[in-house]
């Protein structure tokens, strides 16, 4: 049964070669692999600091108001989920039919939550203290409500599910207008309206009641040291869901452009979005612990945009081998996350972060670039182990 659930896919070359032009759904999308990969890779880099108090800039998330390069990483790979889902839906479809898919889907986000709580409780399996979200908690519970969206909004023909974008982009924008209707216009119990601090945000308001101050991140304090917020919590769950369906958007725009076509029409949406995020700061501003409406298109505009540069040198271009090293973590992206979050409790647990810390700070005075040489290792560590995996053409499938 659990080979059912939780399987390796071992991928058998295509009998004939594909051309560039050709849609995703009949070749491996290069430029999604590439971009899944990057944001992997900015995941194991921002969550295995050396050194917590000597980050550079970049590699740091913003302190509340404001965006860093490391802030596009987790929304970033929403968008490539949406996309995937464009791909991955109409086989599903082949497979049983809606029915089948609902059962994948909630089957699907259940294992994602559960191996994201599992997570949570390393290393000391402290119940009193679980913290509830997370990134795959939320992962999990963005691809169950956008998949459902999906399925109410599409129809099968020809064995095929055909799905509707106008009424998914409304949805999706009208999850955004909701949360700043919430926030503008209904106040806070004892802070008031238009709250957009650590403590008299909605969301933090929320999270302090579901699931509780001790079962949500610990790091998550105002300026007296109080537990008031989770950046993975209830509420700003749905403006992230807009990450997943504008995803899902741009991804069958691209199905029916093809890549190599979607180029100009992919970056042209992301600078959309982004000129919006910017346009709105000024009301609603980009708050990544807070994934306010803002920052939820900033990050999808952002994400569009990277996407059509590497649509345009790997798929219109045709330079798809320097990208080996990167498309090792983005064919096997949920594996590779993984893994980084088990080595890392396990060089806490065993000791080996601090010998490790200590034998780079010899060899690179400077604190933070032997912080981040430090992230860098076990980014290395991460791909030697999934390289394998790679070579074998063998996939994580949840």
């Amino acid at each position: 049964m659990a080979a059912d659930i939780l399987k390796f896919e071992k991928k058998e070359k295509p009998a004939v070669k594909r051309t560039a032009s050709q849609t995703p759904g009949k070749t491996r999308f290069e430029a999604l692999d590439i971009l899944r990969g990057l944001f992997i890779i900015g995941m194991l880099l921002a969550n295995n600091a050396g050194d917590w108090s000597h980050i550079w800039a970049p590699f740091d998330h913003a302190e509340w108001h404001g965006f860093t390069m490391t802030d596009l990483v987790f929304p970033g790979f929403m968008v490539c989920v949406g996309i995937s889902m464009t791909l991955s839906m109409g086989r599903r479809m082949e497979d049983g039919g809606k029915a089948q898919m609902a059962v994948h889907i909630v089957r699907r986000a259940a294992i994602l939550i559960a191996i994201g709580l599992f997570l949570n409780l390393l290393p000391n399996f402290d119940f009193a203290t679980w913290r509830f979200p997370g990134v795959l908690q939320r992962i999990g519970l963005c691809y169950a409500l956008a998949a459902g969206l999906v399925l109410i909004h599409s129809h099968a023909a020809g064995g095929k599910l055909v799905l509707h974008p106008r009424p998914l982009a409304i949805w999706a924008f009208g999850l955004l207008v909701g949360y700043v209707l919430l926030v503008k216009f209904v106040p806070v119990p004892g802070y008031g309206v238009n709250r957009f601090d650590p403590e008299g945000a909605w969301s933090s308001y929320i999270d302090r009641i579901i699931p509780g101050i001790h079962h949500i991140y610990q790091g998550g304090t105002n300026e007296k040291g109080q537990v008031v917020y989770d950046p993975e919590g209830l509420l700003s769950t749905f403006p992230a869901i807009f990450n997943i369906l504008a995803g899902i958007l741009i991804g069958l725009f691209i199905q029916k452009q093809t890549p190599a076509r979607a180029v100009g029409g992919t970056l042209v949406a992301g600078l959309a979005l982004v000129i919006c995020a910017l346009a709105m700061d000024g009301q609603v501003p980009i708050i990544k612990k807070l994934w306010t409406p803002s920052f939820a298109l900033l990050t999808s505009g952002l994400a569009m945009m990277i996407l059509s540069v590497l649509m345009l040198i790997m798929d219109k271009m045709g330079h798809t081998k320097w990208a080996m090293p990167i498309r090792v973590f983005g064919t096997n992206a949920i594996l590779a996350y993984v893994f980084g979050w088990l080595f890392s409790v396990f060089m806490g647990v065993t000791g080996w972060t601090h010998q490790m810390i200590v034998f780079l700070t010899r060899l690179i005075p400077d604190p933070y670039a032997m912080s981040f040489a430090y992230a860098l290792f076990t980014v290395i560590v991460c791909w030697l182990f999934v390289l394998p995996f790679y070579l074998k053409k063998i996939f994580l499938k949840v």
